[in-house]
This record gives structure tokens, sequence and C-alpha cells, in this order.
């Protein structure tokens, strides 16, 4: 799937898109896992509040399980 490609030489005009996608992963990823986390748990606020289990709120268990529902959000300030 991820082969080396050896034809694209550091510093020309092909290099160039190459190196600002990645810069641009690098920034997106942890402002973007950050917004994902939260809104997770924003949607997981009203049943965990309630006591209710559903799908998502099992499914993000991960993130709010070592918490009292008072600092639920801990997990992505964390982050």
């Amino acid at each position: 799937y991820m082969r080396q490609d050896a034809s694209v030489e550091c510093g020309t005009d092909e290099h160039k898109p190459i190196t600002n996608l990645a810069i641009g992963f690098i920034v997106v990823w942890p402002i973007g896992s950050l917004v994902l986390y939260m809104s997770l748990l924003a949607a997981c606020y009203k049943p965990l509040k309630k006591k209710t289990r559903t799908a998502l709120t099992r499914a993000t268990r991960f993130l709010h399980r070592e918490y009292v529902l008072t600092y639920y959000w801990w997990e992505a300030l964390e982050l």
C-alpha cells in the first residue's frame, strides 16, 4: 500500500505539494482530534447525566469511564 517513491527528489517542484500536505496534516491532526473528542463528549453529556446507556456512550466509554460526571470532559482537555 505505501511504497517508497524514489522518483520524487527533495527540493523539487514535485516535492513541494507533498511537503505542504504533510505540514497541513501535522497542523490539522492535533486540532481535529481535540474537536472530535469534544464533540463526541458533548453528544454524550445528556445520556451520561441521565445515566442511560446509548450506543454512543458505550462506544465512547474509553473517553469518560475513569471520570465522575462533573469531569467527563477531562480526557479531551488532557490532550
